[in-house]
Parts: C-alpha cells; structure tokens; sequence
C-alpha cells in the first residue's frame, strides 16, 4: 500500500521529536487537570460555521502539519458574540490568529480535557474579536496553525490512528485536524448538530502522492517535486475529509462515481465500483431520487480506520476492496445518503445508524442473492444488545428515544437494527419502503426530530403503529423481549390485535 515509509531518518532526530511529543503530552495532562472545572458543559455553542478556506502543507520529514485556516462563522442570534470558541487536537497549536484585514486577534490556547469525556483531550483556543458579531452578521478569521497528530486510541475511538506517514495519512474531523468552531464539552457539541459549510482546500504533498477528497477537483499543479491538490465541496458539508496515497483512480462517469483505491487493489476497486452502482440503483428504487445528486466518491482507507459517510463520500476501510463477503459495509455507508438530518439536541442515532444496519443485510441478501442474511444479521445484533444488557444493566432501562441524552448512541446499531427489522415484518416490505423513503422526501432539505419520523411512519402506515413505537421509541418493554428471546412473530402479533 504505497510506498515504505523513509527509513533514512537521523535516530537522533527521531528521538528528539519522541521527547517533544512526550512533554507536549504531558503539558497536555497538567493543563486538562487544571482546567477541568471550568464549566463548559452549561453553555451553549451558538456560532454556526458556513465556509472553510483549508491550505496544508503535509511535512513528511517531521511528520508534521503546517496548517493556515480561514474560517467563516455566522451568528444567528440576537446575542452579540465576542468570543470565538476553537478545539483542535491536543497537539496542534496555534501560532496566530488575524482578522479579515490581517490584522492580528488575541486569544489563548490550553489543553484540556473535555469535561463529560475525561479521555478526550483537545487544543482550546479562545479567539478574542476587536468587534463583536452581531445579529444575522458573519465573521472571518485566519488561523495558522502546526503540529503532530497520533490518534485518539486512549479514548475508546480505537479507529482514530491518524497520523503523518508516507505510506498513508488521513485528514478529519475526529482527530480533530482542523480547527472547529467548539468547546471541550461532549453535551454541548452535540447538541450544537451538525454544521452545514462550504469549503476549499489546498493539500500540498510529494508528487508520488494522491490527495483525495469527496469534492470537485478543481486543481493540480506540481512545483519542484511537490504537488498541490485544490477540492472544493460539491454540495453544503458537514465534515472533510482528505487521504493522502500512492493512490489509482477509478470512474464511472456516466453515474458520475469514483473510486480511489491503493495500488494493490484495483480489482477489488472495480467490484467497489460496479457494486456501488447497483447498491445506488437499488436504493434509489425503494426510496426515491437524492435530491441534487451531483456525483459521489468512495475512498479506500487501511482496515481498522473506520468507514464513515459525508454528502458525496465514503472514506470505506479496506476489507470491502479485499473481499466481496465485506461489501456489506458498503451498503450500510451507501445507505446514509437518503438519511435526513436530525433535528433532536442530542439525537438517539437509531434512525441512522439502526436503518443503516439494517439496510445492510437486506442489500445483502437482494444484491448478493443471500438468503437468509437479514434474520442473520437480527440474530446476531440481538446477541449483542443481550450481552450488552448484561454488562450494563442501564442499556436495558433506557428507551430509544434517550440514547442521546444517556450517550448510549451505540445502542442504535444493534437495538435500532432489531427495531426496524420488526417494523419491516409488521408492515411488509412495499409499506415499509414507502415509509423510508416519502419520510426523507418529506424532509431532507429541513431536517427531522425522532417524533416527526414516528408520527410520519404512523400517518403512511396501514397498520396502527401506535403500540409498536410506545414499546421501541418511547418505552422500554422491547427490550425485555430482546432479552427474554421472545420470537420475532410472537412480538409481531402484540401489535396486529
């Protein structure tokens, strides 16, 4: 995968840079006990970002970030904003802060940890502005700003490895690679949601190198070894997300899809490529047309790295490029485009992530001619949610609806599949169909709580719905029949009477 990482480097330069790191990371420890208890949870992240200007310039010798940001925020209340509020990985730091006329804003930097996640450590920095934004006014700001990324493993996100390496690097947001508009608070920057911005980068690299991202390419020009990508976003985003490889490139241009595969792969890449064109065809037949489709990327990443779903991209580990058995999860990331973006302050995710899974089994089984892989799938999640019943008894006493609330958003994979596996029994397919795909019609371009998705599927349905979404949004007693083992026709039945 690309090409081997430069062994040539000075053992005394490396050592040098490991001591560095280990004190940065230790600052890092004495800042975040110090600046525990500053209260950050109890405030309300009210800036929205709209527009992100990224130029980085990737230093491979020192596995290094040189980042210069110009960042774009909106204020939408009546509140004049004086502060702005920026996290950043634990070890980037900010080197200045100027406003849209150069000229430079104070502001201070400390790492901390966030306070309802103790593990989760960030860069804050807090930009002072020389004039406050008013209502209705925008904001721009540029930041410079350098450092190292090693992952975030120590925070039970063990798919966040990210760092700077020759053979692949990866730039986004749960490392925390750019700056975000943010304070070190997991309540408040969820119920913040998700931003909506447009964006342009630059990513400078040697010219061996790829630089991929979901966006339109709208520039490459190579200088004395190095190349510059230029991507700008195809439609308004709510994440970026930028590989770096020794990578080939696919493309359908007729369905107007790509791939960007590492160089091993590029027959498993033709069967990602053909297999995203019948899992978009199939999914648009059950659904309904993606409003203001424009074209979409799939990027390949190493296994172990964590797939995940922006408007126009797939970042999708490699184990779906190695074997077909594992296009599943590409199914379940193809699914998230008819998702419709929720509009609860701490949303439970079982809308998503549990149609997600559930979707992914049903793909299967029509698409791989696999039968039985959804009562399969129902099988195994039901194990799963059990086991975690167990360990935790919590899981069982929380309804659907508190996930969020209760930061058990894990639960909506295996309880939210189970949920929509029952939903598609009792209903019958063509109904069910129906009601995923006229609920995102309905609402994609305004977003959705989980209230308007049950009243929705409750007003389409032919059967009364009541009962059901008591029991598995609102309630707790779906749990005990996950736990009790309870067939999924005798539960079935509860709801016909």
């Amino acid at each position: 995968m690309g090409r081997k990482p430069n062994k040539t480097k000075q053992v005394g330069t490396m050592a040098l840079r490991i001591a560095v790191v280990c004190a940065l990371v230790a600052v890092s420890l004495t800042f975040a006990s110090q600046l525990q208890a500053q209260g950050f949870s109890d405030r309300e992240l009210i800036l929205k970002t709209v527009d992100y200007k990224l130029d980085l310039k990737i230093d491979y010798e020192n596995e290094k970030i040189l980042g210069s940001c110009q960042l774009t925020v909106f204020n939408p209340s009546e509140q004049p904003i004086r502060q702005i509020p920026l996290t950043l990985y634990r070890l980037l730091k900010v080197t200045s802060v100027k406003d849209e006329r150069g000229a430079d804003l104070s502001f201070t930097q400390q790492v901390l940890s966030f306070e309802d996640w103790e593990q989760l450590q960030v860069n804050y920095a807090d930009v002072s502005l020389k004039n406050p934004i008013q209502q209705g006014e925008r904001k721009t700001i540029n930041i410079q700003y350098e450092g190292y990324l090693l992952g975030y493993s120590e925070t039970g996100m063990r798919y966040v490895k990210d760092r700077v390496d020759e053979e692949f690097t990866i730039i986004r947001p749960d490392c925390k690679a750019y700056p975000e508009v943010g304070y070190p608070s997991w309540r408040v920057t969820r119920a913040a949601g998700l931003q909506s911005f447009d964006y342009l980068i630059t990513v400078t690299v040697p010219d061996s190198l790829v630089v991929a991202n979901g966006g339109k390419l709208v520039g490459r020009v190579s200088n004395n070894g190095l190349v510059t990508y230029s991507y700008q976003n195809i439609k308004p985003a709510w994440r970026i997300d930028i590989a770096i490889a020794q990578y080939g490139i696919l493309e359908d241009k007729v369905n107007k899809l790509k791939v960007f595969h590492f160089q091993e792969d590029k027959e498993g890449a033709q069967r990602v490529l053909d297999a995203m064109r019948k899992t978009m065809e199939l999914f648009t037949d059950w659904f309904g047309a993606l409003r203001d489709y424009q074209g979409f990327a799939v990027i390949e990443i190493p296994e172990g790295f964590g797939s995940q779903t922006d408007v126009t991209c797939i970042i999708q580990t490699q184990s779906a490029f190695k074997s077909k058995a594992q296009l599943y999860q590409l199914y379940h990331e193809i699914s998230h485009l008819w998702d419709v973006k929720p509009r609860d302050p701490l949303p439970s995710r079982f809308e998503s992530e549990g149609l997600a899974m559930f979707l992914q089994y049903l793909a299967q089984e029509k698409l791989e001619h696999k039968k039985g892989a959804l009562e399969k799938g129902a099988q195994r999640l039901r194990e799963s949610f059990r086991q975690k019943c167990q360990k935790n008894p919590k899981c069982r006493d929380v309804p659907v609806i508190d996930y969020g609330k209760e930061m058990l958003t894990d639960l909506s994979y295996s309880k939210g599949m189970i949920l929509f596996y029952v939903l598609y029994n009792l209903v019958e397919e063509d109904e069910f169909f129906k009601t995923i795909g006229t609920f995102y019609q309905k609402y994609n371009q305004t977003g959705a709580s989980t209230d308007d998705f049950v009243n929705h599927a409750r007003e389409v349905s032919p059967v009364d719905l009541t009962k059901f979404f008591e029991e598995w949004v609102y309630g707790t007693q779906s749990s005990q029949y996950i736990i009790n083992g309870t067939p999924i026709e005798e539960i079935i039945k509860k709801y016909h009477q």
